[in-house]
């Protein structure tokens, strides 16, 4: 009985102590510590640099400040849009006012690009800088304590920006980068859509040549920098946050838009974007006569209507050189009966300036210098890294341009077609190109007959025997004046984009045509840009009424493919 009563009693002080446990395991042990928020890996961002997108910047730093550890030094990007100061890369150590608060400058950082001289320490470049000051206002918001490191681009070369990124990445390794950059701009809707389509393709393939040599942006040095940060801290998915276009908002697809991207790189496969290449392709261009005599020393003003972006943000771009370059002495003849086009070696200097990417050597004016000229053209062309594509004769047709991109490709064939029909001539060279599946083919043809507005006979067979051999679309020139258009077996022809730049007094030889648009493994997107010639002969775009007549005339015969879109009527033919 005693055992039993002890046994019990044992029982029962267990059952005390582990009772009494329990309570003092509740109410006395501290509970133990969540584990620290897991960030995302986060080190390269892209901010609208106008106050225009204000808004969609400051919604990227308050997602951001919620996703990304609190960073101690952010490094800010940005264009010199006041040409400030004489070196290509310039930085600041100031101390910055920000309403009642300061922001610092990491003075060591600033110090060690400076010792190193990747980048000049001028405070003074700074004043009115608004890549830079814009920003700062949202970085104190979301990322109070931060120090900058700023940095502005003049015309720095692609080795100097990799050098300072090397730099920045052994002084700076986890700063965050943040681009302030403005994208298309004094672009029409539909040309700036196409333009940031092409920029964002760069974006996601972190494809930092193009960024910073064909993109259609404020400073293609900074996001060059930027991809190069990202791939470092291997951040390779791009995330597209926003993209604004003013045309669309101010619902004016004609207004001079202003077109902004803000997003990110983080962790993750690199994107795979919709396999397409872009082009904008225009008519006739003469830099002899009149041109010649009001222009000869600076033949960039003869664009100054325009501007130097339109060609600039697309994969390929053409034009036809009604003339040869010659290094002979060009006579300053502007009667009207010279048709002897001969230009000056300075012209190769606007076409680069223009970012047109190749030209048309296949017309009537091409051998005008003779030999000489043909071979200063090619030569001092392809020293531009200009392609020419085409010349007078028959055998010409085999020089074609070609435009390589990762999963659609552009090959565009000049053919010279006024003294005689040779349209047979480029049929292999078609069969042969197509073969590869991926390969899309413009053949640009001179043709037709001058200051008619309809096609004739030969070019609508030539047309369609191209087109049946497997050419993807036919854009002409010649006429000096707008032709008319058609659709054969869902391939558009464009019989005569008329003059780009010529000295042609007649009302109808001062309009002309840009087509611009994409290629996709779905089929084509395109549109068109009416253009006029002032009384100087200075091309700018059509808008308004103007421009409706001209296209609604144009696009009859695509009149089932026409989309209306909020930045501008589109053709899309698909396959």
């Amino acid at each position: 009985m005693k055992i039993i009563n002890k046994i019990i009693i044992l029982i029962l002080l267990a059952a005390t102590i582990l009772v009494l446990s329990i309570w003092l395991g509740l109410y006395f042990v501290k509970p133990s510590q969540p584990s620290q928020t897991s960030f995302s890996k986060i080190y390269s961002i892209i901010i609208p640099e106008n106050n225009f997108a204000a808004k969609q910047r400051t919604e990227l730093f308050s997602e951001l400040s919620k996703l990304i550890a609190q960073p101690k030094t952010i490094i800010i990007i940005s264009q010199n849009h006041n040409s400030a100061g004489n070196e290509n890369i310039q930085t600041s150590d100031q101390e910055w006012n920000v309403g009642q608060d300061k922001i610092n400058s990491n003075k060591t950082v600033v110090s060690f690009l400076t010792e190193k001289n990747l980048a000049t320490n001028n405070p003074s470049s700074f004043t009115n800088e608004q890549g830079i000051s814009n920003a700062l206002l949202d970085i104190r918001n979301n990322f109070p304590g931060a120090e900058i490191v700023p940095i502005i681009f003049k015309n720095p070369s692609k080795d100097e920006i990799s050098e300072l990124e090397k730099g920045l990445y052994l002084s700076c390794k986890n700063c965050l980068m943040v681009a302030s950059v403005s994208f298309s701009d004094d672009q029409p809707a539909l040309l700036a859509q196409l333009h940031d389509e092409t920029s964002i393709k760069y974006l996601e393939t972190l494809d930092a040549q193009n960024i910073f040599t064909a993109a259609e942006v404020d400073s293609g040095s900074s996001l060059a920098l930027l991809t190069m940060w990202a791939k470092d801290h291997n951040t390779l998915r791009f995330v597209l946050k926003s993209n604004t276009n003013s045309g669309v908002i101010a619902k004016d697809p004609d207004a001079k838009s202003t077109t902004h991207i803000s997003g990110w790189y983080e962790e993750g496969e690199t994107i795979k974007p919709e396999d397409s290449i872009s082009f904008t392709i225009a008519g006739d261009m003469l830099f002899a006569r009149t041109i010649y005599h009001e222009f000869s020393d600076d033949f960039n003003e003869a664009f100054s209507e325009l501007g130097n972006r339109v060609f600039w943000g697309t994969d390929a771009s053409a034009a036809n050189l009604e003339g040869s370059i010659t290094n002979k002495k060009i006579v300053d003849n502007i009667r009207s009966d010279n048709v002897n086009f001969r230009f000056s070696p300075k012209i190769v200097e606007t076409l680069s300036f223009m970012h047109i990417k190749s030209v048309s050597h296949a017309n009537n004016h091409s051998n005008n210098a003779g030999q000489e000229g043909i071979d200063t053209t090619r030569s001092l062309l392809d020293k531009a890294g200009i392609q020419i594509f085409g010349g007078p004769t028959v055998e010409d047709v085999s020089r074609v341009a070609y435009f390589k991109r990762d999963g659609i490709s552009l090959a565009v064939i000049g053919i010279e077609m006024t003294l005689e029909e040779n349209q047979k001539s480029i049929v292999p060279i078609i069969k042969e190109i197509k073969k590869d599946e991926n390969m899309r083919v413009i053949i640009m043809p001179h043709w037709g007959i001058e200051y008619v507005t309809k096609h004739n006979l030969v070019q609508e067979k030539s047309a369609h025997l191209w087109i049946d051999a497997g050419a993807d679309a036919v854009i002409g020139s010649h006429p000096h004046i707008i032709q008319d258009a058609e659709l054969y077996k869902g391939v558009p022809i464009f019989y005569s984009l008329g003059n780009f730049l010529f000295d042609q007094y007649m009302s109808y030889t001062k309009k002309g045509l840009i087509i611009s648009g994409k290629f996709t493994q779905d089929g084509l997107t395109l549109f068109s840009l009416p253009t006029q010639s002032d009384a100087l002969y200075k091309p700018k775009l059509i808008a308004g009424e103007d421009k409706t007549k001209i296209l609604d005339s144009l696009y009859v015969p695509f009149k089932d493919y026409v989309i209306d879109t909020p930045a501008g009527k589109v053709i899309k033919i698909s396959k």
